[in-house]
């Protein structure tokens, strides 16, 4: 079993005192795919993964792929193994509790009312041999939003979802799992991995990146710092039976950074960072 995840900075903060120092504790053995290419978009990842998948991995091997700056892991191998195999699809994503980036419109393509805690899914956190994921890469490389008659419907009314998502790794991944309903599920119940991010009840594109430009602008001093972080101390006041944590969103990173430097990250999360930080060795980077 390899964690795999992709970075343009063997430096990142959390790549460095979170992420890599908690693959070492729980004997997981993390491969850094180093990308220095000047301009990086989140459905790059996508395209460096299809490419490299089969560079780091057998085909039959499992594979974690995981985002490199905002994870990190308090369960190792047997436990990961033991919760995959209770999955009956081969590949399986996180789950979330927004539908992002789409909103209202993604929930309008799912089937039925949502399952679990987690209902939507999140590119954050994947799992798999490493020959399903490199196949569905393979057999997906453009985003199938043509095989879905409201997006065809929507896109007749001046409704531009490709071109406004098209950035999005999350956005093509949301789509392939409604169509490859045999080789993908999601973790609805976190038994693999666990969002801590904010649930957004009336998910508006727009709105999450005004605050996500304001925070960029005013940090701690910006509206809704303080509500994201008393809500994201209240959850982890519970511990997690997931093998990934995922503080997603650039709010809920930087005050998961901010606990950790304050000392104020709870016991059971004490494995990621009890050794301290550990940069990313030569041996774990694959440069491409």
């Amino acid at each position: 079993m390899k964690v795999v995840a992709i970075a343009t900075e063997l430096t990142n903060p959390f790549l460095v005192q979170l992420l890599n120092p908690s693959c070492a504790a729980v004997g997981l053995e993390l491969i850094v795919l180093h990308s220095t290419a000047p301009a990086f978009e989140f459905a790059d990842k996508r395209r460096i993964l299809a490419d490299n998948i089969r560079r780091v991995a057998a085909r039959d091997e499992i594979v974690v792929f995981t985002d490199a700056y905002d994870t990190l892991f308090i369960q190792g191998q047997r436990h990961i193994e033991a919760r995959y195999e209770t999955f009956a699809q081969p590949v399986v994503f996180s789950g979330e509790l927004n539908s992002w980036p789409l909103g209202v419109v993604g929930i309008a393509l799912h089937r039925g009312p949502p399952v679990g805690r987690y209902p939507y899914i999140n590119s954050g956190g994947i799992i798999g041999p490493a020959g399903d994921i490199a196949d569905l890469c393979a057999k997906y490389p453009e985003t199938p939003s043509d095989r879905f008659p409201l997006l065809r419907h929507l896109q007749s009314h001046g409704y531009r979802y490709d071109e406004q998502f098209s950035w999005s790794d999350q956005y093509h991944w949301m789509l392939v799992s409604l169509i490859e309903r045999q080789a993908i599920s999601v973790d609805h119940d976190a038994t693999l991995f666990e969002f801590f991010g904010p649930r957004i009840p009336d998910l508006v594109y727009k709105d999450v990146m005004r605050d996500v430009h304001d925070f960029a602008q005013r940090g701690s001093e910006a509206a809704g710092y303080e509500r994201v972080r008393d809500e994201l101390l209240t959850r982890l006041e519970a511990p997690s039976g997931a093998a990934q944590i995922h503080f997603a969103g650039s709010v809920t990173k930087a005050i998961a950074l901010d606990l950790l430097q304050k000392g104020l990250l709870p016991d059971w999360l004490k494995v990621a960072y009890e050794a301290g930080p550990s940069p990313v060795r030569p041996d774990q980077v694959v440069r491409i």
